[in-house]
């Protein structure tokens, strides 16, 4: 059984694990307690657990209005279906657990914990894919699906350090313009990337724009990485 374990954990755990290592270990100012980040990991996890459910009512009401199969139809499925339920998961674990934490300090902690979040629901993600699946799916998933979760969660952190910076200075519509910018660019995000595996676009043959869009949200998500890092202060 210990082995089965290892079968299924490893190769679903370890890009989640390099991901994770890299982003927390640029953290050099006031490197985040790694217990406070875990509890984020966790809670990115288990707040990702009635995702299924509210995707499938939130489907079975796009359902009613657009005909399935239809280029409408994929979009709004893949963007409000499922990447606004999951993106919102995971903006409710940083609202609830991390917005008011004391550390909650610097700019570049945005990114810090959005991405854990964002890790936390590839990983448990991931554990059920393999269960499913079989390890056959863990190196398509460790390419693309788990840094996609990760790319979301960097947009989404990098307009929520601006929003608390907003908070601190008092600025209640900038604010609030920020939270609604930090949920709804990585929403779009994933939306569109998960909109160009759908079906639909397979079938119009325009597929190949996937890899295209994944090199440039790659490239944007490790330069502002690297920018938040370098250029981090205190809020």
């Amino acid at each position: 059984m210990r082995y089965i374990l290892y079968f299924i954990l490893v190769p679903a755990l370890l890009p989640v694990f390099l991901i994770f290592k890299y982003i927390y270990g640029l953290d050099k100012n006031e490197r985040e307690p790694f217990g406070f980040v875990l509890k984020v990991l966790i809670y990115g996890a288990i707040f990702s657990i009635p995702c299924a459910v509210v995707e499938r009512f939130v489907i079975g009401f796009i359902q009613v209005f657009y005909e399935t199969g239809t280029i409408k139809y994929a979009f709004l499925e893949n963007t409000i279906g499922v990447a606004l339920v999951e993106e919102f998961s995971k903006f409710l674990v940083l609202m609830i657990f991390v917005w008011k934490n004391e550390n909650f300090d610097y700019r570049y902690d945005g990114i810090v914990y959005a991405t854990t979040a964002s890790l936390g629901f590839a990983a448990l993600e991931n554990i059920l894919y393999v269960v499913n699946f079989g390890t056959g799916v863990s190196i398509g998933r460790a390419i693309f699906s788990i840094p996609g979760h990760t790319t979301f969660g960097v947009f989404m952190g990098f307009f929520l350090s601006r929003a608390k910076t907003c908070e601190l200075d008092d600025i209640k519509v900038g604010k609030h313009f920020l939270l609604i910018l930090s949920l709804g660019i990585s929403t779009l995000i994933h939306g569109f990337y998960d909109y160009l595996l759908s079906e639909e676009i397979a079938a119009a043959g325009y597929q190949w724009v996937f890899y295209i869009f994944v090199i440039i949200l790659d490239f944007f998500a490790w330069k502002i990485i690297h920018h938040e890092f370098k250029t981090d202060h205190r809020l």
